[in-house]
């Protein structure tokens, strides 16, 4: 397919091959014209990040739940500071080859006021992520299946997200460096009204987010957001498996009009069943069963084993050199 116009600028401005943010927006025009959605499980660090890319996975996401929980066993309530997301979305982005899969890091609210905006969006894009979501609850933000959520003003609602493209816009103009923008709304988890849902997301897309997503709404009202918002705005939907929820398929996710689906715990959830099970056997004194654990060949190859090995075995001719330059 053809590039978008932001991605051919940018290689004339000398930047040989499209940027992530490039490479994702390209991914979400071609899932519109194919009345497509990609399903985007979410990791929460470098290892689950390789397993998703080698699964197949074209997106993933950078869940801060899924941070919080893994690296410090702490809920998502506002607890994790932005450079400790930052610190986990660079070794996300180390650990995978970018250009086969695109991460977009959750940026919650931008972890303050405009200043902090502006550094987590050039802090986001440095890392190698491709988007970055942003929401509108108060800071700190809560996990939106929490109580307490709460949404601030749809005046300060619309001032963050046009905040966060001008810094992403500013930062593009000066180093090329770009992010997809996901504006997201928390307002119907505050128990706000659809009319305010449609509002904040027909004013987000106004002001240039390349993806809109409401949180909280059930699949009648995510179709009328595709429908209120048209067809050449992106949209996405999140879901989480708890008792007495059914998920939307990604068949009937494209046929809403949504291009994302969001899974966002699914990975952190297996790997808590599977350690859980893997302990309570050890507990009990057995040991956990082979279809528990992974072969250690696998687990080897998975962490760069044998690429180090291969690495290694190529180049440990390589002659030693002395304090004065020369090969001794």
């Amino acid at each position: 397919p053809s590039l978008p116009l932001r991605s051919v600028l940018l290689m004339d401005q000398g930047h040989p091959h499209p940027t992530p943010a490039a490479r994702l927006r390209t991914l979400l025009d071609d899932a519109r014209e194919a009345s497509r959605c990609e399903v985007m499980p979410a990791c929460h660090d470098a290892l689950s990040a390789r397993l998703i890319e080698r699964a197949g996975f074209r997106v993933a996401f950078m869940s801060g739940f899924a941070v919080s929980a893994s690296g410090l066993a702490l809920p998502d309530a506002g607890l994790i500071s932005y450079g400790e997301q930052l610190s986990v979305g660079q070794n996300i982005c180390a650990a995978i080859d970018t250009r086969r899969l695109l991460v977009i890091g959750d940026g919650d609210t931008g972890f303050g006021g405009s200043g902090n905006v502006r550094r987590t969006i050039e802090g986001y894009a440095k890392a190698g992520f491709a988007g970055v979501s942003i929401e509108d609850q108060v800071y700190p933000k809560r996990c939106a299946y929490s109580g307490g959520v709460a949404v601030v003003p749809r005046e300060e609602a619309v001032a963050r997200v046009r905040c966060a493209i001008a810094a992403r816009d500013e930062m593009r103009r000066r180093s090329g460096l770009d992010l997809v923008l996901v504006a997201r709304t928390d307002c119907r988890r505050a128990e706000e009204d659809l009319d305010e849902v449609l509002w904040r997301c027909r004013a987000f897309a106004a002001l240039g987010a390349d993806v809109v997503y409401a949180e909280g709404l059930a699949p009648d009202e995510l179709r009328r957001l595709c429908v209120s918002l048209g067809p050449t705005v992106h949209t996405m939907l999140a879901q989480v498996e708890r008792p007495g929820v059914t998920l939307i398929s990604q068949t009937e996710a494209a046929a809403l009009g949504c291009r994302l689906s969001l899974f966002g715990l699914t990975v952190l959830s297996a790997a808590v069943s599977a350690m859980t099970r893997a302990l309570e056997a050890m507990a009990s004194g057995g040991h956990p069963s082979t279809g528990v654990l992974c072969d250690f060949g696998e687990l080897k190859a998975l962490v760069g084993f044998d690429a180090l090995d291969a690495w290694e075995e190529e180049h440990q001719a390589c002659p030693a050199v002395g304090q004065d330059g020369a090969a001794e």
